[in-house]
């Protein structure tokens, strides 16, 4: 009796896990489909499959709309993010993890805190002050606001797995007498690889995906990001829904590229901090 109930808990379990993949995956599907398909075939009937297989809609992407440029752009800022955004959190976590200073947990507190302050609030300071710094319409506005609203996330994630880093590990580095920046980059950030490679999946993504901050900062087509450019450039024709479903397939592949490729990092970086 009890074997039975257990397989029909199990077997509900696992109907309802298909139908969320399924509502899931139905998007990324659709676009693969539609994406190759002609806008007279498109409208003639939206919801089936294609006449015929067409690349065209890849091929103009790649020509009229530089794609490899709009990937670089994107690209290139969210890795230059994350290197400013570790170079911030890596010694301000471990700080808070192994430090002793006055005041040490009522500033974490604060630091934890503000990730509960929506994004928003911050976008007329943010454009004031890039304006004045003269980064409007620059790429370093961009990285700086990615780099620096992850900070806390980052610590949140970084200071639970450093907790768990043995205290005799770094006093036999003291008695090794290597400084403190050695200390860092010889012990802390090796042993927190798993937690580093996380938060590069998820703050990556999270820019790769981000179409508010670069729409804001970034006037020229020239500096868009793939995001961004799929919803403005992209936008002149949008009639052409093949078209813009490509554009779209196109800005899904790298971050389900990225999940798929880096899970295991991920069920690490998800439990970081919760055993000793």
């Amino acid at each position: 009796m009890a074997s039975r109930r257990a397989l029909s808990v199990r077997l509900i379990v696992y109907a309802i896990l298909v139908a969320i993949a399924i509502v899931d995956f139905y998007p990324i599907v659709y676009m693969a489909v539609n994406s190759s398909r002609t806008s007279v075939d498109f409208f003639q009937n939206p919801g089936g499959l294609p006449d015929a297989w067409h690349l065209d809609n890849f091929k103009a992407l790649y020509y009229r709309f530089d794609v490899l440029r709009l990937f670089g752009n994107t690209l290139l800022d969210a890795l230059l993010a994350f290197a400013v955004t570790i170079v911030l959190s890596v010694p301000a976590s471990f700080a808070f993890a192994k430090l002793r200073f006055p005041g040490r947990s009522g500033l974490y507190m604060i630091v934890i805190a503000t990730m509960a302050i929506p994004g928003i609030t911050f976008v007329i300071p943010n454009f004031l002050l890039m304006s004045r710094l003269g980064l409007v319409d620059h790429p370093g506005s961009v990285i700086i606001i990615w780099a620096v609203t992850a900070v806390p996330s980052n610590i949140f994630l970084l200071v639970a797995l450093m907790r768990g880093i043995p205290n005799e590990v770094l006093e036999a580095g003291k008695i090794d007498g290597i400084s403190y920046v050695q200390t860092l980059a010889r012990i802390v950030m090796p042993l927190s690889v798993p937690g580093i490679v996380t938060l590069a999946i998820f703050n990556t993504t999270g820019w790769w995906n981000d179409l508010f901050t670069p729409l804001i900062f970034l006037q020229s087509d020239d500096l868009k990001t793939m995001t961004v450019a799929v919803a403005t450039i992209l936008k002149r024709f949008d009639t052409d829904y093949p078209l813009l479903l490509a554009g779209l397939f196109m800005t899904s592949i790298p971050p389900i590229a990225i999940y798929i490729a880096l899970q295991s990092y991920i069920k690490k970086g998800l439990v970081i901090g919760s055993v000793k």
